[in-house]
């Protein structure tokens, strides 16, 4: 199963290359879109296919520690924009938050669902903490979260170039804060330094919300 999973990113990265990198065929998709579809043929339950790909997520925790390097090589320029990155991160993270309370009391969801999105701009590791504080559940998490990510690289860089942001160290921030761990693949793109703001975009609003999050809820 790994090494079908890691077939698969190849293969979507191979294809991404060759069509000129369409958004839409970001190399995340391509794996997911084979894997899903063989262990559905296959027989294999999600929980089996997570047991038997636990190298990986141990992995993924790993390679986010390993953003630092990029983050530590462009400090300098992180520590002159301290304030705007501050203050983006308080507004993105209420608004996130805000959101997805207001599309829960919109749409009448249910308080599972609710939960699931309060955490969707967050990575993976962080908003399973997070869920398992305020009563949620793995797969609807992990849903929402891989949900905003495609999304997030899909869109946000035809938003950005719309709204004429030409700065790498904007672009990357704002996929860091709004797509995670999608944002920073896609980040790469763009140069170092705007992976090394993704990661800062990235970490700000996992810590930020797994502070107010909970807290959140618990007024509620």
């Amino acid at each position: 199963m790994i090494a079908l999973t890691v077939a698969g990113y190849v293969a979507g990265e191979w294809i991404y290359l060759r069509t000129g990198r369409i958004p839409a065929l970001q190399p995340v998709l391509v794996p997911i879109a084979i894997m899903a579809v063989f262990i559905k043929l296959q027989g294999i339950s999600y929980e089996r296919y997570f047991e038997l790909t636990t190298p990986l997520h141990f992995l993924l925790g790993t390679a986010i520690v390993a953003l630092a390097v990029p983050l530590y090589e462009n400090l300098q320029r992180a520590r002159n924009a301290l304030l705007p990155v501050f203050a983006t991160v308080i507004a993105g993270g209420l608004l996130v938050t805000g959101s997805a309370l207001a599309l829960g009391a919109l749409f009448r969801l249910d308080r599972l669902m609710e939960i699931s999105l309060t955490t969707k701009s967050v990575t993976v590791p962080i908003a399973l903490a997070i869920a398992q504080k305020i009563g949620g559940t793995v797969p609807l998490t992990v849903v929402s979260v891989f949900a905003t990510g495609v999304a997030g690289i899909i869109a946000t860089p035809a938003l950005l170039r719309a709204a004429g942001v030409r700065d790498p160290r904007v672009s990357g921030f704002t996929l860091g804060l709004t797509s995670h761990a999608f944002g920073i693949v896609r980040s790469l793109e763009l140069g170092s330094e705007a992976v090394a703001f993704a990661t800062l975009g990235m970490t700000l609003m996992g810590c930020g919300s797994a502070v107010v999050v909970p807290v959140i809820f618990r007024l509620l």
